[in-house]
């Protein structure tokens, strides 16, 4: 949800008859509470974790851009905050065995990517026991313009960023921040 761009009060004019004016109070009253309610649940965003036993629950899962694969997980722990169209993500994901997949390793992500040029959406990873290619020191995480992927790349001093492969199993923790889309 995002905030309105414009906002339709009734109008006293609309209520002709003296007697509706308790009615066209009652509509303004309601009108404002629900303008409130909106601006409210967009600055203060939606919360979506594991722990919640309804259908809003993020569940962080990879998966391999080849073949998605079955992932073996120990632990996943994820929280989504979404504030209007700006989403925040806090993962822990440990696996030990990724399956069938195969391609490059990405973290499914909770809502839409907006559309746009380039790579602009760099979250940070704390990786554990991930081999990456040589002259890499470091992985990141990138959400990918129109999609719901969170693609796990390697970087370094002096050396290209790439996808990382998927990889049998390790720990990533991390946040990332991207914009999404508006109403989903």
């Amino acid at each position: 949800m995002t905030l309105p761009s414009d906002i339709d009060l009734p109008l006293r004019v609309d209520y002709t008859k003296e007697q509706d004016i308790d009615r066209y109070l009652s509509d303004l009253v309601f009108e404002l509470q629900q303008m409130y309610k909106d601006i409210a649940e967009n600055v203060n965003g939606f919360i979506r974790n594991n722990a919640d036993v309804d259908q809003s629950q993020w569940l962080p899962t990879l998966a391999g851009t080849g073949v998605a694969g079955t992932f073996t997980y120990t632990q996943q722990v994820g929280w989504s905050i979404r504030q209007g169209i700006f989403t925040h993500l806090f993962f822990d994901v440990i696996w030990t065995n990724s399956g069938t997949a195969a391609g490059n390793l990405y973290l499914q992500l909770p809502y839409l990517v907006t559309l746009s040029t380039g790579r602009p959406f760099v979250g940070v990873l704390q990786p554990s026991s991930i081999a990456y290619g040589a002259g890499n020191s470091d992985l990141v995480i990138n959400a990918i313009p129109d999609t719901y992927r969170g693609e796990i790349w390697t970087t370094g001093s002096g050396a290209a960023s790439a996808n990382l492969a998927v990889v049998a199993s390790g720990r990533l923790s991390g946040h990332l921040m991207y914009i999404g889309v508006s109403d989903e």
